[in-house]
């Protein structure tokens, strides 16, 4: 187990003899595996066979918000066509690699933590879904990551870059 972990806090499973977390996959992380980008191999790490993947049911709908952004790009290289957003939109929904957990019994905790960390309702309802799972957040949103650190839940974050 890791310095810092919180009393109670119990890997789900282990790997070759080294102890795996539900991951709470972020959308920075989710994005990264199907739009390719210059990191997005590092994100690939937490398509590993055998992890526990987790996330908000919110997690289609900032993906899909994401995509539009890249069809309405005016940058050539960060634009999608409309046809590879809608296939990727459905991955997203449809996806098996990532279980979804519904938002509604995350709202209250969620928006507890955003308010303690100062930091959005979808990255609260994140956070809390890693609290609850005894999880990690996976993400490559900065920001983000670096409220979690410097709060008291500091060990329910990992940088999308760290091997899971």
């Amino acid at each position: 187990m890791s310095q810092g972990a919180p009393a109670g806090f119990v890997p789900a499973s282990t790997i070759n003899g080294t102890p795996s977390f539900p991951y709470i996959i972020d959308t920075s992380v989710a994005f990264k595996w199907y739009v390719p980008e210059s990191d997005s191999a590092e994100a690939q790490q937490y398509l590993r066979v055998g992890l526990e993947r987790h996330a908000p049911d919110l997690l289609p709908l900032e993906g899909t918000h994401a995509l539009l952004k890249r069809v309405r790009s005016t940058n050539p290289v960060l634009r999608l066509t409309a046809r590879d957003a809608e296939r990727i939109a459905t991955e997203f929904r449809d996806s098996p690699l990532i279980k979804y957990h519904s938002c509604i019994p995350l709202l209250e905790p969620g928006m507890a933590l955003a308010i303690e960390i100062g930091a959005s309702v979808y990255d609260g309802l994140f956070l809390a879904l890693a609290i609850e799972k005894k999880g990690r957040v996976v993400t490559a949103d900065r920001p983000f990551h670096d409220k979690i650190v410097a709060s008291s839940h500091s060990s329910f974050v990992r940088w999308f870059m760290d091997a899971p």
